[in-house]
């Protein structure tokens, strides 16, 4: 057990409870709950599929504490949060956040204010010390000790840990004794004390012998004093001298406290690094490379996160490329660590745990030491379970969790004197050799994950994934459709069909299919988008094969009942009516229509109310048959399930179903039933080409040039507070080329660290709302930028988001803007991908639009590989002065002669705007 070996260095960890603000769901499996002593409750929630962290921050004062003169001073304050802090500059905060691919927030009720962030793992620690430090300040001994303690003051800048347990000669000096008794009193209590006895006892006569000598000791629970330690950003390192013979090496890295899971996993790389002579550090360093004289790691386990350090002596001269080695051969465990060597780790650690419990004063120590610094008595029994059930991949994806950058500190002292500038840069030297050593370290490989193509006699095609991390199972079947292919007479069918898909299948009426739903536990509904149609459905695992028996149905065998046809358009036209209230979905109505003119993405997804009102059951029917059949099918299922089982049941059910003669050919590299190729099993066949409709033939061909400056600014009044604005330009396809520069492009203009919001609303104080979108299509989409601001202000707005497209044009983006924003991307990819939902949509709408059906796994990939030159290319490309389109949705001015000039009629009044914006509907 890490804390209770031999180490490197005697170092004593100082008994603090942790302090860290985060709270987790409730009714969540294997929470460890802490009462601290400050009053702060934390709940963690370890373990999870996907590196993804939530961090949350409830408050229990809203609006309902508010006195009589004090109302909507909650929900300021909540504002004043984001300002700033002591830590954290305008902006800074969200960028700390964004930096890790995620998005932070907040919202007052009338019971509580929550301060919540969502964030690709690795950066845990950055949404831990941003909301911490937001809402705690809005706006003479040997040298191996010594470099540990130089090591722990450089890694803990808060924490008491990084003081010498002995403290220093002018904090002894500083003690009289009225502190001393101060101090006595408040610590030494019964409730602060753990008593162990071990050995050939008599229990009975124990007991009696402590309650008779204890009794009178007073109770009382002593404070606490818990420095939240902030997180690391980049590496730190410190370098002095000394009057010894060589240099004294150690890199420390932050790792969690003593119960955290990973502890287990940290503790067997360090034995396989650095405890004993057939280590690898002293094998490779010293024995090898000879860069090294010694070299060790070790793991500190303590109350609160401590650190695994890897040190070493060398000479002088070989000092910075040892300290650059260390870093390199440790982080190269990640992919290389041996059976053998797993083994021998972990026997290491079993055996000697074992040897403790050969004496009594070793079994008090491991009694003692587990009650006071794990908090139960009991806890070696865990640890030995989870010692025993580490494997390779544990230990791999412990060490890529914490060898990173910003979780290094580096400590050196040298037997040369040198001036402060040499030992500065020095320091500055070690830095970046650690920097680019832990930059440079390998991924682990990704779990193997079965997954097939099959395209079946019917000419469907099925995708299947396994994934057993959690019981459920996603199914998502599609076809290309949606609004693309419908005419005016059409318009809105597949929205109506969408919805009447589970109102009524085969023999069950919507009451029966409903009952089905929720005796499954499950969820079930027809989709419909711009480009597609289909359904989509979620089940528990064990509900797999009646769940996937009634989408067949649904999908197959629609009733499409007369009675719940008229239900079902008159709840279509009350939404459609309710959205034509929003001024901010008004807005991109406009922008569409004018960008558009004939083409079908020009009307509303959701149809048209007339043509929606004319549309009886055979019509229907008839437009389901011809633009739905079964071979142009896709259907994606993914979760835990077998996939002999799944391709089987799917085949009974789907497969014999005749090609209708007019159906399109299947797509490249299908492959039949037996024959299907299986990622990590095979080699994958040829991606299929896309399959389905194309737009219906009355349809407008696009045309985006040639259009007049008049043409391309539209306008409507709306009786409405403020003004809603949209500017944008003809976008890409789904399958462009440079579909991901135009990704980095939207994330450097829009979010809350984009350079809209940056400017036109935190330093101009122009625009309440503003936000930058790329909606892709089959045929070409939109860039648009959306802005709401008050009516006086939307000239300069106009002018301010022109002027930031003509600076975008002029200078391109920085290299530093391109990194935020990839940073961003892929953490905001990770986190939705985390769904098994969201990875069926994936393939399935993949493999539908003819972009490969595996391809969806390479996002990151590709949103890396965009250089500013590739963004400069794309604004070049999309975001032409010529092309621009300008929609603005205004209160009508004074005169009425001012609204009859307006290009569309003035709507009804609206109600208030409802927060946040939504995205342009319509995205598949």
């Amino acid at each position: 057990m890490p804390g209770l070996r031999p180490r490197a260095y005697d170092l004593a960890a100082a008994a603090l409870v942790a302090l860290c603000p985060s709270v987790a769901i409730a009714a969540v499996h294997d929470v460890h709950t802490h009462r601290l002593d400050n009053g702060l409750t934390l709940h963690i929630a370890p373990g999870h599929p996907a590196p993804v962290a939530a961090v949350q921050a409830w408050l229990g004062v809203g609006s309902a504490d508010e006195a009589p003169g004090e109302a909507g001073v909650a929900h300021v304050v909540e504002h004043m949060v984001f300002k700033g802090s002591a830590g954290y500059g305008r902006g800074e905060l969200v960028r700390a956040i964004e930096r890790g691919g995620g998005e932070i927030n907040a919202w007052t009720s009338f019971d509580h204010t929550v301060y919540h962030a969502v964030l690709g793992a690795d950066h845990v620690d950055a949404a831990i010390h941003a909301l911490g430090d937001a809402l705690l300040e809005p706006l003479v001994d040997h040298p191996a000790r010594g470099v540990a303690q130089s090591l722990f003051a450089t890694a803990f800048v808060a924490h008491p840990y990084r003081r010498p347990v002995i403290g220093t000669a002018s904090s002894v000096q500083g003690i009289g004794e009225r502190e001393l008794i101060a101090f006595f009193r408040r610590f030494y209590v019964a409730d602060n004390l753990t008593l162990v006895v071990a050995g050939d006892v008599d229990p009975v006569r124990v007991q009696r012998s402590v309650e008779r000598r204890f009794r009178a000791m007073p109770s009382g629970r002593p404070p606490r004093r818990a420095p939240i330690e902030p997180p690391q950003t980049e590496v730190r390192a410190a370098c002095s001298h000394r009057d010894v013979g060589e240099a004294y090496l150690a890199v420390g890295f932050h790792v969690p406290a003593a119960r955290h899971p990973d502890l287990a996993a940290l503790d067997v790389a360090t034995i396989v690094l650095g405890q004993g002579e057939s280590a690898r550090l002293p094998r490779m360093l010293r024995d090898g490379e000879q860069l090294a004289t010694s070299a060790y790691a070790s793991l500190h386990a303590l109350r609160d996160p401590g650190l695994l350090v890897l040190s070493a002596t060398a000479r002088p001269a070989d000092a910075p490329r040892a300290v650059a080695a260390l870093v390199d051969r440790s982080a190269h465990l990640i992919d290389d660590l041996g059976a053998a060597e797993l083994d021998k780790a972990r026997i290491a650690v079993e055996t000697a745990l074992v040897r403790q419990l050969e004496t009594a004063q070793g079994r008090a120590r491991a009694l003692g030491w587990h009650a006071t610094v794990a908090g139960d008595p009991q806890f070696g029994h865990v640890y030995l379970d989870r010692i025993r059930a580490v494997r390779r991949h544990d230990v791999a994806r412990a060490m890529q969790r914490y060898l990173q950058p910003g979780n290094a500190s580096v400590a050196a002292i040298l037997p040369t004197a040198r001036t402060r500038p040499a030992r500065t840069a020095w320091a500055r030297q070690a830095e970046r050799r650690v920097a680019r050593a832990l930059a440079a370290a390998p991924t682990p490989a990704p779990a193997a994950q079965a997954e097939q193509r099959v395209v079946l006699a019917s000419g469907m095609t099925v995708l299947v994934r396994r994934d057993p991390s959690v019981p459920i199972v996603a199914m998502r079947a599609v076809w290309r459709g949606g609004q693309r292919i419908e005419d005016a007479d059409h318009a809105g069918a597949s929205a109506l069909l969408a919805r009447l898909l589970t109102r009524g299948c085969g023999a069950r009426d919507a009451g029966a299919v409903a009952d089905q739903i929720d005796h499954l536990g499950g969820a079930l509904a027809g989709v419909a988008g711009r480009n597609s149609f289909g359904a989509s459905a979620e089940w528990l695992a064990r509900s797999w094969r009646p769940g996937l028996e009634l989408l067949a149905d649904c999908v197959l065998e629609p009733a499409l009942p007369t009675a719940e046809l008229v239900r079902e358009r008159r709840l279509l036209i009350d939404d459609q009516r309710a959205q034509a209230t929003s001024p901010s979905q008004a807005a991109f109505r406009l922008f569409s229509e004018a960008l558009y003119g004939g083409h079908p993405y020009a009307r509303d997804a959701l149809g048209s109310p007339a043509a929606i009102a004319r549309l009886s059951r055979s019509d229907l029917a008839a437009f389901y048959r011809a633009r739905y059949p079964v071979a142009e099918l896709t259907l994606a299922i993914v979760g835990d399930i077998e996939l002999d089982d799944v391709i089987a049941a799917v085949e009974q059910r789907f497969g014999r179903i005749p090609r209708p003669a007019a159906a399109l050919p299947a797509g490249r590299g299908s492959s039949p039933v037996g024959q299907a190729q299986a990622r990590g099993v095979g080699t994958p066949t040829a991606l299929p080409a896309g399959r389905g409709s194309s737009p219906v033939a009355s349809s407008a061909p696009l045309a985006f040039d040639g259009r007049s400056a008049e043409d391309r600014e539209v306008y409507r009044y709306l009786d409405r507070a403020q003004a809603h604005l949209v500017i944008g330009f003809p976008g890409a396809t789904v399958s462009a080329a440079d579909r991901f520069a135009l990704e980095v492009l939207v994330a450097v203009l829009g979010g809350q660290s984009g350079r809209l919001f940056a400017e036109l609303r935190d330093r101009q104080a122009l625009a309440y709302r503003v936000s930058a979108h790329s909606v892709e299509g089959l045929d070409p989409g939109f860039v648009a930028i959306y802005l709401s601001c008050a009516p006086d202000k939307l000239g300069a707005a106009v002018a301010g988001v022109r002027e930031q497209l003509a600076r975008l044009r002029a200078e391109g983006v920085t290299a530093a803007e391109v990194e935020r924003a990839q940073s961003y991307l892929i953490g905001s990819h990770r986190i939705a991908m985390q769904r098994r939902a969201a990875v069926a949509n994936a393939m399935a709408y993949h493999e539908a639009y003819g972009l490969g059906w595996q391809t969806w796994a390479d996002y990151d990939a590709a949103i890396r590989a965009v250089t500013p030159a590739a963004v400069a290319a794309a604004v070049a490309s999309y975001l032409r002065e010529d092309r621009a389109l300008t929609a603005t949705v205004r209160p009508p001015i004074a005169t009425p002669g001012a609204v009859r000039r307006s290009k569309l009629p003035a709507a009804p009044p609206l109600p208030p705007a409802k927060h946040p914006p939504p995205r342009p509907r319509g995205n598949v």
